[in-house]
């Protein structure tokens, strides 16, 4: 018996297709979901100029296409979305890849581009996603609230496909492999067929399991090992001393740029022979490791000398301390190299942070963290902060213990006041302090004067601006200039002292300058509550800047934890050019944050909507 259907009416159906209005054709969107029109609508002039462009150009443009395509940073998938400016990035991707279509001269240029640094989402970022959820769910004729499939797991199926179809010409183009956690954690099976055809490859997000030598990730070190031997970073976590080791022999990952090590149970030695062995690295990172000691850093007999760094993390290594850091930095190629560092409860006392900024000239951020149980040293010898280099300033000094205590980082932040408002440090422009009142430091309010302060006195005009107390710069000392390090062998003696008061109420030197600069500070109470943001500006005041502050996807560390909440409060001020700072009010703020300026609104969107993200689907 035949089955009788009701015949559809064409008419009325190709009606709803130019509508946007049919449910059962899936290449329709909505009208609210389509692209708007081009500004300027292509001519026949447009496509003759586009012809004769060569390849490098359009490679240029179709990089604005699809900004992600050019990511190079060693950032997981979550890391690099939150410096990522675009509303949706899957959506970029597919306009990328619709341009290889569009005739036979753009294909080569956009097929590089689009597998240069393949990113696999979950998720469109835009009102997209709601549309192809509903989509998803109608699995067959009569089932329209199936289980949907996974989209990220069947994206990297597909790239597996794509890649081992033609590993010769599109695998080798693949340089950077980002997914988010739950794909990489789920699908180490297809991801280890993936990378099998990918020699190029620089940087991939791996499980976890295989950064703790963990057996059932096995195979896939394996395969990481002798199919990706270009790999830049990877991580070692407590388990996988004996992988660790094996970097040693020259023969594993020898081109590695970024290096971590955690909780790790192995001999300083070893260390030192890892670390020599790899001539290419940039970055290092120690963390949880007690037994750690300055020999690592010290250039001994016999073994080889590490390797210049443009960052290098300590984190919980109380023992290295002011000593291995002063014998690191006495290369001349050490200091050229060396642009941020961070000391995370170390042992290394707030107050030899100086002797730090003599040797590291070249250093931009330094963060530091501690927990102090005694007042700061009253010394002669602790000479006041002073780098011109230094740009971004992590200064969180905490009491180790509430009470009777909390009240002994009062002198730690009056050095570091004192330091920024002699002109120490004339290029900072972000500062990060655990004392709610260390803006109120920077606007000049002096200590109350002493009977023996003979250098503490007022200028010689008839302003009311008093003289900033602090840590003075000496007239006689400042002409000096520091020893130039040697480069090899090793110096003996550190460079000679440029600074040698340490007397508060000491008088400004003649050709130290008062600042005049914009500066950033940001606090807050303590280690577990709530930043605010102070900013001075002499113009107005503009969004923070997204761009990552480490290179080697080392930013968390660079920055800390709780710095870049949404209930931060800014806090601008700028130098007054006689020793202090004028606090600027902050600007009203809007639905997009304080002095919010839309980036790259000349660039066409294909998307539009919240640009509000889950990262660890």
């Amino acid at each position: 018996m035949r089955f009788t259907f009701r015949r559809k009416n064409k008419d009325k159906h190709q009606k709803q297709i130019s509508q946007g209005n049919s449910s059962s054709e899936p290449y329709f969107l909505p009208k609210e979901l389509r692209a708007p029109l081009p500004r300027f609508p292509p001519s026949y002039r447009s496509a003759q100029l586009l012809a004769y462009l060569p390849p490098i150009v359009l490679e240029r443009i179709f990089a604005f296409v699809c900004p992600h395509s050019r990511d190079e940073s060693y950032d997981t998938c979550e890391g690099s979305a939150a410096t990522n400016d675009s509303e949706c990035m899957l959506c970029d991707l597919r306009d990328l890849s619709h341009c290889t279509a569009v005739c036979r001269a753009w294909r080569p240029a956009a097929i590089r581009v689009l597998y240069h640094s393949v990113r696999i989402d979950p998720v469109h970022y835009c009102p997209r996603e709601a549309w192809l959820a509903e989509r998803r769910k109608k699995t067959h004729r009569f089932d329209r609230n199936g289980i949907p499939e996974d989209p990220a797991q069947a994206r990297l199926r597909l790239l597996r496909r794509t890649v081992r179809d033609d590993p010769t010409r599109i695998g080798k183009l693949v340089q950077y492999l980002k997914m988010p956690y739950m794909l990489r954690e789920s699908s180490h099976v297809e991801l280890a067929q993936t990378i099998a055809v990918l020699p190029n490859l620089q940087y991939v997000d791996l499980p976890e399991g295989m950064f703790c030598d963990d057996p059932n990730y096995a195979t896939l070190r394996l395969e990481v090992q002798a199919r990706c031997p270009q790999l830049r970073k990877m991580t070692y976590n407590g388990g996988s001393e004996r992988s660790f080791a094996m970097l040693a022999s020259g023969r594993v990952w020898p081109h590695l740029e970024v290096l971590e090590i955690n909780n790790l149970q192995i001999d300083p030695m070893t260390i030192r022979a890892v670390l020599g062995s790899l001539h290419n690295l940039q970055a290092f990172k120690v963390s949880g490791m007690p037994a750690l000691t300055d020999d690592v850093l010290s250039s001994a007999d016999g073994l080889p000398t590490l390797p210049p760094l443009k960052e290098l993390v300590l984190t919980d290594v109380p023992r290295v301390t002011i000593r291995g850091l002063i014998e690191y930095l006495a290369w001349q190629e050490t200091q050229q190299a060396l642009t941020v560092l961070t000391l995370k409860e170390t042992g290394v006392h707030p107050s030899h942070l100086q002797e730090i900024l003599t040797m590291a000239s070249s250093l931009r951020t330094l963060a530091i963290q501690a927990k102090v149980m005694e007042q700061f040293p009253n010394s002669s010898s602790i000479r006041p902060l002073a780098s011109r280099s230094i740009e971004t300033l992590r200064y969180e000094i905490n009491a180790a213990s509430s009470g009777a205590f909390s009240s002994i980082t009062t002198g730690y932040y009056t050095y570091l006041a004192t330091s920024i408002m002699d002109g120490g440090l004339p290029r900072l422009r972000r500062l990060y302090v655990h004392d709610d009142s260390f803006p109120d430091q920077l606007q000049g309010l002096p200590p109350p004067n002493a009977a023996f302060a003979a250098g503490h006195m007022r200028s010689g005009s008839n302003t009311s601006v008093k003289s900033a107390p602090g840590f003075g710069f000496s007239a006689s000392m400042n002409n000096l200039a520091p020893v130039a390090p040697p480069r090899r062998p090793m110096a003996n003696a550190p460079p000679t002292h440029r600074l040698s008061s340490n007397n508060p109420f000491a008088s400004r030197g003649p050709n130290a300058l008062p600042p005049t600069h914009t500066l950033e500070v940001f606090t807050k109470s303590d280690e577990f509550g709530k930043w605010n943001f102070a900013r001075v500006d002499t113009v107005r005041a503009v969004a923070p800047s997204r761009r990552p502050v480490s290179h080697y996807g080392l930013a968390a560390d660079v920055t800390g934890t709780g710095w870049s909440g949404g209930d931060a409060r800014r806090s601008v001020m700028v130098g007054n050019g006689a020793g202090g700072f004028l606090a600027v009010p902050n600007p009203p703020s809007s639905s997009n944050g304080p002095g919010y300026e839309p980036t790259e609104s000349w660039r066409p969107h294909s998307s539009g909507g919240d640009s509000s993200r889950d990262l660890w689907r």
